[in-house]
């Protein structure tokens, strides 16, 4: 077998060669990850560009949504008045506000209270809310109408009594108890008893249909009248 010699040179550069050979090929790779992550950073900011829009147009939306949900409570607060308001109105037309021009006997209604102000359902005891309504017109009746006959009319709705059936026996017993209440009240806080007339309607003289809720709860009231005769 024949041994060929190679000289040494031949090997180092051999070995050279193939070292840079390495070399290129790992910087190549080198530069394509730089590349690569040079995009993926790129992508990178871009997301987060989005992400903080969309953080801002939330913001937005939410603002925006308090400012409606804010409006919408102005707007039912307004309409509530507006109702109330309306109420008022129809009260002063069916002279629930404004006392009706004195009667041929000089009568002239100067209160009407309804009876859920004044009494618990079905019940003819006065309130505390009761006693306090009725603590305004004292002062009118020891003075302003002083020396002049009050009248006390008690009336219900068009309901038969059912619940408080056992306490009384129709809408008259109950609307004559709830206006002797009131006189008692009357009486107790200062105006002479000579001076008071009291008066059970029952569901007669309704101010309003019976059909309604509301309607029922305008003809359950007690008005107090003064006679100047």
């Amino acid at each position: 077998m024949r041994i060929v010699k190679i000289p040494l040179a031949t090997i180092v550069l051999a070995v050279l060669a193939a070292g840079t050979i390495g070399c290129t090929n790992w910087e190549k790779k080198y530069k394509s990850l730089q590349g690569q992550y040079a995009d993926l950073s790129a992508e990178h900011a871009a997301t987060q560009q989005q992400a903080q829009q969309l953080r801002s147009d939330l913001s937005q939306c939410e603002s925006k949504n308090t400012r409606l949900q804010l409006d919408l409570k102005a707007s039912e607060s307004d309409l509530k008045q507006a109702n109330r308001e309306i109420a008022k109105l129809e009260d002063k037309v069916r002279g629930g506000d404004t006392p009706p021009p004195p009667r041929p006997d000089g009568e002239t209604r100067i209160i009407t209270l309804g009876s859920d102000v004044l009494f618990a359902p079905g019940r003819a005891t006065l309130t505390d809310g009761g006693k306090r309504a009725l603590a305004g017109i004292l002062a009118k009746l020891r003075g302003q109408y002083a020396g002049m006959t009050v009248r006390v009319y008690g009336y219900t709705d068009g309901d038969p009594i059912r619940r408080s059936k056992k306490l009384w026996k129709d809408n008259l017993d109950l609307s004559a108890n709830r206006a002797m209440a009131v006189t008692h009240y009357l009486r107790d806080n200062g105006v002479d008893a000579e001076r008071i007339e009291t008066v059970a309607m029952g569901k007669t003289h309704p101010v309003a249909p019976n059909k309604t809720a509301a309607g029922k709860a305008k003809n359950r009231r007690v008005e107090i009248s003064v006679v100047s005769r």
